[in-house]
């Protein structure tokens, strides 16, 4: 098969992210310094304190990372020492309050044509005779565009088992419709109190979410956020329920450096061995190993422009007014762009894009490489992210506004999107410019 036909099938059809983040927001405190200040001596010698930072001993700092257990090194390599640690974001309010509520009645929706066997589905699913009975009442079920609406009570869907919810859920998951099952809260590498440890939400509704939940793949999944919704006690608890509902994890990621840094080497794996940037970078990572108290830089600071604008944020309704708003494959297209292309919105456009300036490759990866998810039946592209380092990548998982762009680990970006088992990774690199 020529490259082109290779390329042409992959990319026919560029399916935008689908997952809505959930995301926590850190609290960074920040120290202050303060003193009276009664002469010009005093100015002096508080000027002298504050330029003399005191140098973090290596074992000391080894020591801090071993005993939390939300902060980690990533392996050796060329890319240097990174310090990473695992950080939760939620949107923020002001995006939030735009956002309609859902209705706290919770609905099951499937295709009119299943009908006649949804019953049987619903008991070998583990439902008992009589909530199914109660689903199925004829003056219950709404009938409407070839779909079929069933509403389940509360009280009973708080009763069903975790392997029940998870054998009905993965089918209502199939149809769009059913928004919060397609498109469920994910809890990833974490226990469910832990992940809401630090979160608004009252213990008893984290004991609710606990026992709602369900596993999706390597994932803990979380579908019933209406009838968590239906114990808020007002409108505002409801919002903050709403919010809480958007934590996603990410990982702030920071590169350590001192005079055992081999800095021709980390220079030039972050400007990709051609020198991109490297008047930037360069300096800065040797400021850092010349000054005293400092012992690392964020990685932020080694990445290019638009990423260090984008990185942990959330959209702004300024980049919808090209009529859609950026998702995963927009994000990995303009990793290396000062500016942003907007014609990468556009599916055929980016599809081009892949064919003439990337080609494909296998592991191990490299920094820059897009790694596509792709359906092994269609070819289809349902995902993207780039390679930073050691199985770290920047990725945007959702076009929608609730969606952040991020640094995960790649495993865990595998655990939201191959979890069905039926995609694979295909790695693309820009091709080598070619002299003039």
């Amino acid at each position: 098969m020529s490259p082109n036909l290779f390329f042409a099938d992959l990319f026919a059809s560029f399916m935008g992210c689908r997952l809505r983040g959930s995301l926590l927001v850190l609290m960074l405190g920040a120290g202050s310094l303060s003193a009276q200040i009664s002469s010009v001596e005093n100015l002096q010698l508080l000027l002298t304190q504050s330029s003399r930072p005191t140098a973090v001993d290596p074992l000391v700092q080894k020591a801090r990372v071993e005993a939390n257990p939300n902060v980690f090194y990533a392996a050796p390599g060329p890319w240097g020492k990174l310090r990473c640690a695992y950080i939760f974001l939620e949107a923020p309010k002001s995006l939030i309050d735009n956002f309609p509520l859902p209705n706290t009645q919770p609905r099951w929706i499937f295709p009119e044509s299943s009908l006649p066997q949804l019953g049987e589905f619903l008991k070998d699913a583990g439902l008992s005779q009589a909530m199914v009975d109660s689903l199925l009442d004829p003056k219950t079920v709404v009938h409407a565009d070839g779909m079929v609406y069933l509403y389940p009570r509360p009280p009973d869907l708080e009763a069903i088992s975790s392997q029940t919810r998870a054998a009905i859920y993965t089918e209502l998951a199939k149809y769009p419709a059913n928004e919060f099952h397609a498109d469920p809260v994910l809890i990833i590498g974490k226990d469910v109190k832990e992940w809401y440890r630090t979160s608004k939400l009252r213990p008893d509704l984290v004991a609710l979410i606990e026992k709602m939940s369900y596993k999706r793949g390597e994932t803990t999944a979380f579908s019933d956020i209406p009838v968590l919704l239906g114990y808020a006690q007002g409108e505002a608890e409801a919002r903050s329920i709403f919010k809480s509902m958007t934590r996603t994890r990410g990982i702030m990621v920071k590169i350590e450096a001192d005079h055992n840094t081999n800095v021709e080497e980390v220079v030039n794996y972050w400007t990709l061995g051609i020198g991109l940037r490297r008047k930037d970078v360069q300096p800065l990572l040797q400021s850092i190993i010349d000054t005293d108290g400092i012992e690392a830089l964020p990685l932020s600071h080694m990445l290019p422009a638009l990423v260090r604008k984008l990185l942990y944020t959330y959209p702004g309704m300024d980049l919808a007014k090209n009529g859609l708003l950026p998702d995963c494959h927009w994000t990995s297209l303009n990793f290396f762009n000062y500016d942003a292309h907007e014609y990468l919105l556009d599916s055929r456009l980016a599809t081009s894009a892949v064919l003439e300036r990337f080609e494909p490759v296998s592991p191990p990866y490299k920094y820059g490489d897009i790694l596509f998810f792709l359906s092994k039946d269609t070819g289809d592209a349902y995902h993207s992210c780039v390679y930073l380092a050691d199985n770290l990548v920047f990725t945007k998982n959702g076009r929608n506004l609730l969606s952040p762009w991020l640094i995960m680990k790649q495993e865990d970006v595998e655990k939201i999107y191959l979890y069905r088992g039926d995609g694979r990774i295909q790695g693309f690199r820009l091709k080598a410019q070619e002299p003039n």
